[in-house]
């Protein structure tokens, strides 16, 4: 008898990422690059046709290989938006980046509406938002014939399955879904000028579907696959670590950043500071997400080094600059900020400089800079008083998984595990217990945490008190 095997599949901003998994091990990964265009005002957008094409081939090359996959689950980022013509057009699929609607939240942040839409929904109030692309595109009297609005997820569920539905995690970053009663709210549709009627159907992150003939012939799978609908990948990420590692706290930095909590219960902040997604019918993600991870060490590798990369540098910087950088304080917000601070235009800055600094004091700030951030939104959570699983990019290089240890005081925990496809896998079938050998542990220095938290200090009162 062949070996059946599960697929899943993790649709984020920049990559797509397959992974065989056969009784909850990873036997075989895959990963393609997505591409992202830019236009005028803002606009940042993928072709959803071309993902889909990716992700044709991607099946197509796992099942080349051998592998009987007798059940799908997709993955995909959040916030994701675009417009279906009555007349078909070119689809443009708007992602989170995309700041059209940075004047128009400027304006209705400051209503009485913008906290009560935050407290239904638990999305906050932010241009990466489809609810305020959507009113904002109403406010300018545009796109009056649009059909339908729909994201990334109800695009690929209904190229796969012929149903056009949403899974509530999905939905529950978008806005326009009330957490509460678990339905799209009639309130905030009317406000963004929308009916029910233009969205996906709302089914549960376990639901599925079988695959259609005409995709099954296309990629070589058999029609008896299930296709699960799944949930968003950073809901997915929490609940993989949970299952990995067994900690509720959860640190990611790759280009962006974001930390997460595992909760039984709705939390919302009382300013709408920090977001609550839905993950199962047990469990909700709160959280923060940054826009200001990687991709400030991948600016400063550019301001600072032509024939080496930072990362090669990083063990001279720390060994030069002591914690605290000597003085200097980098605030890292050169892309704007979602968390803590949801405001697209404000900017990064430096303080603190004197002619005694190196550039390496001014590299270890902004290493630091990003990481205090981070505390930032972890203290604005509550983060539980135990380790955190950390996972992206950045924990690639050990040095940096130390440095974070120390900043938060807590111990890292470092997975394979800890992806969101490893997070699908389990909605299908829940392990009956944590996988806690696949796993490393980096323990924090208490004197190095005393030390930070003096620096830390500053940060925040700078945060809270100047911007």
């Amino acid at each position: 008898m062949s070996m059946m095997y599960r697929l899943a599949i993790d649709v984020g901003t920049t990559n797509i990422k397959f992974n065989i998994f056969e009784n909850y091990k990873i036997k075989e990964s895959l990963e393609m690059r997505v591409d992202t265009y830019y236009g005028d005002l803002g606009k940042v957008y993928q072709s959803p046709e071309r993902i889909l094409q990716q992700i044709k081939r991607g099946i197509k090359n796992l099942t080349q290989k051998g592998y009987e996959i007798e059940e799908v689950i997709f993955s995909t980022a959040m916030h994701s938006i675009m417009p279906i013509f009555e007349e078909p057009r070119e689809e443009e699929l708007l992602i989170w980046s995309d700041r059209q609607a940075k004047d128009f939240v400027k304006t209705f942040k400051q209503e009485e509406k913008a906290l009560e839409f935050y407290k239904k929904t638990g999305t906050p109030i932010h241009e990466m938002s489809p609810l305020m692309k959507i009113a904002h595109f109403k406010n300018k009297g545009w796109f009056s014939d649009v059909k339908e609005w729909i994201g990334l997820k109800e695009y690929l569920v209904e190229a796969f399955t012929g149903k056009k539905v949403v899974d509530y995690s999905t939905a529950s970053a978008t806005g326009l879904f009330n957490i509460h009663t678990k339905k799209w709210d009639e309130e905030i549709l009317d406000f963004a000028g929308i009916t029910q009627n233009q969205l996906a159907k709302l089914v549960d992150t376990d639901v599925y579907y079988p695959i259609t003939k005409k995709q099954a012939e296309a990629v070589f799978l058999s029609e008896e696959v299930k296709v699960y609908v799944g949930a968003s990948d950073g809901c997915l990420a929490s609940y993989a670590c949970y299952l990995a590692n067994g900690t509720v706290n959860t640190l990611t930095v790759g280009t962006s950043g974001a930390v997460r909590k595992l909760t039984k219960e709705i939390e919302l902040d009382d300013e709408g500071q920090t977001f609550c997604y839905y993950l199962t019918k047990d469990y909700w993600v709160v959280g923060g997400a940054s826009n200001n991870g990687g991709q400030v060490l991948e600016w400063a590798n550019k301001m600072f080094y032509s024939d080496k990369t930072i990362y090669k540098e990083l063990d001279h910087i720390i060994k030069e600059a002591p914690i605290g950088s000597n003085g200097i304080q980098f605030l890292p917000y050169i892309t704007g900020e979602r968390a803590p601070l949801w405001d697209g235009d404000i900017e990064g800055s430096f303080s603190g400089l004197t002619l005694a600094n190196k550039k390496e004091d001014l590299l270890r700030s902004i290493i630091e800079g990003v990481f205090f951030n981070l505390r930032l939104i972890g203290d604005l959570v509550s983060l539980e008083p135990r380790d955190v699983s950390v996972s992206g990019g950045l924990f690639e290089e050990p040095i940096l998984t130390t440095l974070a240890a120390d900043i938060f005081g807590k111990n890292c925990i470092q997975s394979h595990y800890s992806e969101p496809n490893f997070g699908s896998i389990c909605l299908i079938e829940k392990p009956t217990s944590y996988i806690l050998s696949e796993h490393k542990r980096v323990f924090f220095n208490e004197e190095n945490h005393k030390l930070y938290n003096k620096s830390y200090a500053r940060f925040a009162k700078t945060v809270k008190t100047e911007l």
